[in-house]
């Protein structure tokens, strides 16, 4: 990597580690939900750098996410991403996955429609990730010989809830920040 793209790489890990500790900044906690743009750079380094930028960023992301559970966790959610199941290995594999869009992708000619789908899928699937890693390591936690026990049937419709309007929500708001930010950073020749 050159100088410049090791910088653009730093001031994004920067930007990640202040969204994440500074409170409600990058995780912004409304009621028992909590809605993030934390993974914002993520995406940007991966459509900078592909999957190398994505997976570093990522991997940032999920340390940060980590540390905050670790030091101030809000809600009994909260206090699962104290696993490193839970808070970094989804993160590392979205940088990892956001990465490879970039590549799949690259034959998109209109930019916009490029970074918002982009954007868009990989949000989704960081969600996924992470809702899949909440359940299992949950599951484990909370009911570790129950199999799936009438409290976990209970819990389902509600993850399955909050993850459908919490994923689209935060997919469609980082298409259009990951467009925004990508198209100020084209004209100012970042690119």
């Amino acid at each position: 990597m050159k100088v410049k793209e090791l910088t653009q790489l730093a001031m994004l890990i920067a930007l990640t580690i202040i969204l994440g500790v500074i409170p409600n900044l990058g995780i912004i906690q409304i009621g028992p939900v909590s809605l993030t743009i934390l993974h914002i750079p993520v995406i940007i380094a991966a459509l900078l750098f592909q999957v190398r930028g994505g997976s570093i960023v990522g991997l940032v992301f999920g340390l940060t996410s980590w540390f905050v559970a670790s030091t101030r966790a809000v809600t009994p959610i909260d206090l699962l991403f104290v696993s490193p199941l839970v808070s970094v290995l989804p993160r590392l594999l979205f940088g990892i996955i956001a990465g490879l869009l970039v590549k799949f992708l690259s034959n998109q000619k209109n930019n916009a429609i490029k970074y918002g789908s982009i954007a868009f899928m990989s949000t989704f699937i960081h969600s996924l990730l992470v809702y899949t890693c909440l359940y299992f390591n949950g599951k484990e936690l909370f009911f570790p010989n129950a199999g799936l026990g009438e409290a976990v049937k209970s819990y389902v419709p509600f993850v399955v809830g909050a993850f459908t309007v919490n994923a689209l929500v935060e997919a469609g708001v980082a298409a259009i920040i990951c467009i925004i930010l990508m198209r100020a950073l084209e004209h100012m020749k970042v690119r």
